[in-house]
């Protein structure tokens, strides 16, 4: 089994594993938060370290989305946990309110960093492809 294929099969265990977390967060049951965040870290983890060699600026940025997408769970997997630490916490003058609920913001920016690169990236690969073979 080469390298990327391993890759793959972490960041799908990963996406399931979040799903899985996410889905049943709102049932209150304990484990769904380490469901989630062992989902979150291997899928950063699959994203993160998996090399692409584009030149294109487009792929280039794409990938560069994912990773954004990647740091996202990671930090809604942390405040999944940690929710009700930074509830008023003083910065200076402002008071931060947080609830359960403070997890969401990064997991929906992570789904939709996931969504659109997922259809996007193919979409390139395929120019890419017509335009090698269109060369030959």
């Amino acid at each position: 089994m080469n390298k990327a294929r391993l890759a793959e099969i972490v960041i799908i265990t990963g996406e399931l594993l979040i799903l899985v977390g996410a889905a049943t967060w709102i049932t209150g049951w304990e484990m769904s938060r380490y469901i989630f965040t062992l989902g979150a870290l291997s899928y950063a983890s699959g994203r993160l370290f998996v090399q692409h060699d584009y030149t294109n600026t487009t792929l280039r940025r794409l990938y560069a989305q994912q990773g954004i997408g990647a740091v996202c769970a990671v930090i809604s997997a942390l405040l999944m946990f940690f929710y009700d630490k930074i509830n008023g916490l003083e910065i200076s003058d402002y008071v931060v309110r947080s609830t359960a609920s403070a997890w969401l913001l990064p997991f929906v920016i992570y789904v939709v960093f996931e969504v659109y690169t997922t259809f996007r990236i193919s979409s390139e690969l395929k120019k890419l492809d017509n335009k090698t073979l269109n060369k030959k």
